[in-house]
């Protein structure tokens, strides 16, 4: 996919995990609409921070830092 249109799904997946989030926490687990509001921001966190795992994963960024090879001696 293109950035862009990466970008664009993967904010549109974060905002839906937190309206469904809050909805299912203020409305069915009734509690107060500023506790609501914060566990869906704690559940916008999680998704980005997984979305950044796999996509460190996919690109192959994820291997750390290689040994420069320099000339042998002999």
């Amino acid at each position: 996919m293109r950035p862009r249109v990466t970008l664009t799904f993967g904010g549109a997946a974060a905002l839906a995990v937190a309206v469904g989030w809050f909805l299912l926490s203020h409305r069915i687990a009734h509690t107060d609409a500023e506790t609501a509001v914060s566990e869906s921001v704690g559940a916008i966190l999680v998704v980005m921070l997984v979305a950044s795992v796999i996509g460190s994963i996919r690109s192959g960024k994820s291997r750390g830092p290689r040994r420069a090879r320099g000339r042998r001696r002999r």
